[in-house]
């Protein structure tokens, strides 16, 4: 499987000073692996941080990276501080094809790091 779905669980803004980037920080937990979670960090295009995915070992706990054209970047605050009634949602498709059992459980022998090939953001209107 290399499609990670996932629910928009809390989104923060941060700032660091050193190395000076400011990005969104999206929890989300995983539609599609059992009891799997995610850490998204959303930054511009002019950051130097590739845009992968970290699946730590024998666990569902993700971190990963996405990297966002300039023009959404700056709405993206915008569109988040709207409330909805039901949680925005995200697609990751990622490099590795991961093994899931008929329990929907991951099963990785060791950390991965793979590239996210492309990912898509759903916020629901109505």
């Amino acid at each position: 499987m290399n499609k990670l779905e996932m629910q928009i669980q809390s989104i923060d803004v941060r700032y660091d000073n050193n190395p000076n980037i400011m990005y969104y920080n999206l929890s989300c937990s995983l539609l599609n692996v059992y009891k799997g979670r995610c850490d998204l960090f959303l930054v511009n295009s002019n950051t130097n941080l590739k845009q992968e995915l970290l699946i730590k070992h024998n666990r569902a706990i993700m971190e990963g990276n996405l990297i966002a054209e300039d023009h959404f970047f700056e709405k993206f605050h915008t569109l988040f501080s709207l409330k909805f009634d039901k949680p925005g949602k995200i697609n990751l498709y990622i490099a590795e094809n991961l093994k899931i059992n008929n329990q929907g459980i991951l099963e990785i022998k060791d950390e991965i790091i793979t590239v996210i090939n492309n990912y898509k953001i759903y916020l629901p209107l109505l």
